[in-house]
């Protein structure tokens, strides 16, 4: 059904792709994985003939032997949607925040069709009752940001088969998604797809979405390096770059010193903290505390107020409740103490970083009404850029200079600079692929075993939190639900959440 034979992706003279080929049989589910920066995303817009602006594509893309290179915008317009349908890595961005998601699931089969006003809204509710949203209390009336990142990404879903395509791109369809949610969209996904007889491809950085696929293909600096059956490659990856994905995939970390979680005074702690948005509370009454030394995970599904609760504690929100540090009350938020004690990593350095700066500029904002000298600014910014493996040479560029991973780098130093006692990191590595996932998990690893720095991570990849965690407190709707040991969370969940999080964990792994 599909053919991709020499294909190339060129911006201006610097070659992105070079020579990919791949096939696709009608009804088969293709993975193509990778590092980031490999072409993944690249190779799966040319099946829809959509550069990035200013890049140009050649070779030969073929569906059904018509070549979607060479023909004009008259001619894929139908075709998109109708024939080839994408959903796209974070459906926030993809969808119209104006506009209902029942107008957005109808908009192909207005411009496709010729069904009148009422067919249309009886197929979108079809849709909205085969992608599950409908059993959820989800209606065509809600916008986007009356729904979960889950929810949102069902609707993605629904809009890609309103018109039963015969091929469906998802790109890193379940990266901004925690287990339960993914779980639940990628099983969506594979079964309507199956349903419809529809081609799928699975563009992902993350092995446990790739089993979904009967075949693999491994791309590593746009090439087509491994292409297979998918049990053997997981058994034996023959190329460097899919043993390197394996590998990472199945990253073992040395036991963690044991630190009493009921050490006191904590260095960080919140009692009956509550957060409101209007008249809804997004937090109710949550207590949380960290020691000296200990891994924090705080996990829960895709709205549950793990972010909110955390910003709040460090003074970024407004709440009610008590934050002490080192057991005396912070009367105000931005007291320097707090600012002091706990510094936050952002899920997405790149929107963090103001593109204009210096790395040298963005690493020492910490330190901006410290008083210290120019020079010793730089001696700090240079021992933190160090301390995360970069080097000076990096300290005079600016943050497009870098890969994801060496970015997420630069923000951690840019955390531990002012020398905190606790490490927040927000999500830190859910955008990054398995391998330079596994660096910065090594890297959290090591940082927290040579300063003795505490380290609470926000996360919702629950492999990541038994491999790192010491202590896991789960939320559910705004509440702090079940807290425990990694064994005793894993072993024997209590609530309902946290039993949801834990199997659908284990069914992805």
């Amino acid at each position: 059904m599909l053919t991709v034979d020499a294909l190339t992706a060129h911006a201006g003279r610097t070659p992105l792709l070079s020579g990919v080929s791949l096939r696709l049989g009608a009804g088969e589910r293709l993975a193509i994985v990778g590092a980031s920066g490999s072409g993944k995303s690249l190779t799966a817009r040319a099946s829809l003939a959509l550069p990035p602006a200013g890049l140009t594509y050649g070779g030969r893309v073929a569906l059904d032997g018509r070549d979607l290179l060479t023909m004009s915008e008259a001619d894929l317009a139908p075709l998109r949607g109708r024939d080839i349908a994408m959903i796209f890595q974070e459906p926030a961005t993809a969808l119209n925040p104006a506009m209902r998601i029942g107008t957005q699931i109808e908009e192909p089969l207005r411009i496709h069709t010729d069904l009148n006003r009422t067919a249309r809204r009886e197929r979108v509710a079809a849709l909205l009752e085969r992608t599950g949203l409908r059993a959820v209390g989800v209606g065509p009336e809600r916008f986007p940001h009356q729904l979960s990142g889950g929810q949102r990404q069902r609707v993605a879903v629904a809009i890609a088969l309103a018109l039963s395509p015969r091929l469906v791109i998802a790109d890193e369809p379940t990266s901004a998604l925690d287990s339960v949610s993914a779980a639940v969209v990628l099983d969506l996904l594979v079964r309507l797809t199956a349903e419809e007889g529809a081609g799928l491809i699975l563009i992902t950085h993350d092995l446990a979405v790739a089993r979904r696929a009967e075949r693999i293909a491994v791309m590593d600096a746009g090439r087509v390096v491994e292409e297979g059956a998918t049990a053997a490659f997981l058994k034996a990856p023959k190329s460097e770059a899919g043993q390197r994905l394996v590998a990472a995939a199945r990253l073992v970390l040395p036991p963690h010193p044991e630190v009493r979680a009921d050490a006191a005074p904590h260095v960080l702690s919140a009692e009956g903290v509550t957060v409101m948005r209007g008249a809804r509370a997004t937090v109710r009454d949550a207590s949380i505390a960290i020691a000296a030394g200990e891994r924090l995970a705080l996990v829960g599904g895709s709205g549950s107020g793990k972010t909110t609760l955390m910003r709040a504690v460090l003074g970024l929100l407004p709440r009610t409740g008590t934050v002490s540090v080192h057991g005396t009350p912070v009367v105000r938020p931005d007291e320097p103490r707090l600012r002091q004690t706990a510094r936050l990593v952002f899920q997405d350095p790149a929107t963090s970083f103001n593109p204009r700066h210096s790395v040298r500029r963005i690493v020492t904002e910490p330190l901006y009404r410290s008083g210290l000298s120019r020079r010793e600014k730089t001696r700090r910014a240079t021992a933190a850029l160090a301390a995360v493996g970069l080097g000076e040479d990096a300290l005079w560029r600016k943050p497009h200079a870098f890969s994801g991973g060496q970015r997420q780098r630069i923000a951690i130093a840019r955390a531990l600079i002012a020398e905190p006692e606790i490490l927040v990191a927000d999500e830190a590595v859910s955008a990054l692929d398995a391998a330079i996932k596994a660096d910065i998990v090594r890297l959290l690893d090591r940082l927290t075993r040579e300063s003795g720095i505490g380290l609470v991570f926000i996360a919702h990849d629950l492999g990541l939190v038994r491999l790192l965690a010491d202590r896991i407190v789960v939320m559910d709707d705004g509440a702090i639900v079940e807290e425990g040991d990694v064994a005793q969370i894993f072993g024997s969940p209590r609530h309902p959440a946290t039993r949801a999080l834990v199997a659908e964990a284990e069914a992805l792994a």
